[in-house]
């Protein structure tokens, strides 16, 4: 008697569900990972956005001190204020008014506080209370807040503007 050599051709059922298994689990996998990597990119875009309001908060200060320091050094330390756009001037200038400002998504504000120096001519500290202070120099904190997927984020920079003249 002779023995047939009996060889399976294609795939079984078994062989196929596996291949669909890890086919699919490796489709989950990049598609997560490209869920995460579009997320992270966009609060980093969001962050960055931020910054730049916080960054032209502080240029905009620094083109205020330049027409008119007092303008700047009069205000009540450590209440929030935020800069408009004089049209009424030519050129436009800047001016300041008490509370926030709504860019979009973000709120930018800025505060200023004090500056205490010593026999060095060091700064030694910044805050909203300070008897004596510098009266040429004071520092200005920068602020910007907006909504991240329902989490309140924050950015904060700060400054010291010196009077020159």
């Amino acid at each position: 008697m002779k023995i047939k050599n009996i060889s399976q051709k294609g795939f079984g059922l078994i062989e196929i569900l596996l291949v669909v298994g890890v086919g699919m689990a490796t489709f989950l996998g990049i598609e997560q990972y490209l869920n995460l990597s579009l997320k992270a990119a966009l609060q980093d875009s969001h962050q960055t956005e931020a910054l730049y309001w916080a960054k032209a908060n502080l240029e905009q200060a620094r083109a205020v001190r330049d027409e008119d320091w007092a303008l700047l050094f009069n205000l009540t330390t450590c209440s929030q204020y935020k800069f408009i756009v004089n049209n009424a001037t030519t050129p436009e200038s800047w001016e300041v008014q008490t509370g926030t400002r709504n860019e979009g998504r973000y709120v930018v504000w800025f505060t200023i506080s004090r500056v205490q120096r010593d026999a060095l001519d060091n700064i030694t500290a910044a805050d909203c209370i300070i008897i004596p202070y510098d009266s040429n120099t004071f520092k200005i904190n920068s602020n910007v807040s907006w909504d991240e997927s329902g989490a309140a984020k924050q950015i904060s920079i700060s400054e010291y503007l010196v009077n020159f003249k």
